[in-house]
C-alpha cells in the first residue's frame, strides 16, 4: 500500500526535475550560474507561489508558459536585490507570471498625450517653486512626515 503511494510521487519528483533541467534561462538576465538558485529550488517557490495566490491556468502549454515567466522575474529580483547600492528589495506578488508588457496592458490602462496635458495648463503655477533665500534640506524622506501612504493594490479598476 505505501509502495503504491509513494511511487506517483517519485514519479512526478523525478519528472518535474527531468523537465526543470531542460529549460533554458532568459537570456536578458544572465548571472553566474554558481549565485542562482537550484532548479528544484525554483520549482518549489513556483509550486508554493501558485498555491498561495490561487493560480490556475487552463491552456496547453500556458503552466509551463507561465512558470518561464515566474523564472525569469525571479531571476530579476535576485540581480536586483544581491546589488547593495540599491535603497529597496524586490519580491514575489501575485503579478509573478506576468510578463512587463501583459502588467502593462492589463493594469496601467490607456496613456494620454502628454501634450495634450501641457494644453490644458496654459499658465504653470508656482506653487511649488523654490524660491531665492529658500533653505531646502538635500533630501526628504516623506515617510517620516506621513505624506506617503502604504502601497495599495487597486486591482484591474473599471473592469
Amino acid at each position: 500500500m505505501e509502495l503504491t503511494l509513494l511511487f506517483p510521487l517519485f514519479f512526478f519528483t523525478l519528472s518535474s526535475a527531468t523537465y526543470i533541467s531542460t529549460l533554458t534561462l532568459n537570456q536578458n538576465h544572465p548571472s553566474s550560474s554558481s549565485s542562482w538558485r537550484s532548479d528544484d529550488e525554483v520549482m518549489g517557490l513556483y509550486k508554493s507561489w501558485v498555491i498561495q495566490h490561487g493560480k490556475a491556468y487552463n491552456g496547453i502549454g500556458e503552466e509551463e508558459k507561465r512558470f518561464e515567466i515566474f523564472k525569469d522575474n525571479l531571476r530579476f529580483i535576485d540581480e536586483h536585490n544581491s546589488n547593495n547600492n540599491t535603497t529597496y528589495k524586490l519580491g514575489l506578488n501575485k503579478f509573478a507570471d506576468l510578463t512587463n508588457q501583459e502588467y502593462r496592458a492589463k493594469f496601467l490602462g490607456t496613456r494620454t498625450d502628454p501634450r495634450r496635458r501641457l494644453m490644458k495648463s496654459k499658465i504653470p503655477s508656482s506653487r511649488y517653486a523654490h524660491r531665492a533665500g529658500d533653505n531646502l534640506p538635500d533630501s526628504v524622506d516623506w515617510r517620516d512626515h506621513g505624506a506617503v501612504s502604504p502601497v495599495k493594490d487597486q486591482g484591474s479598476c473599471g473592469e
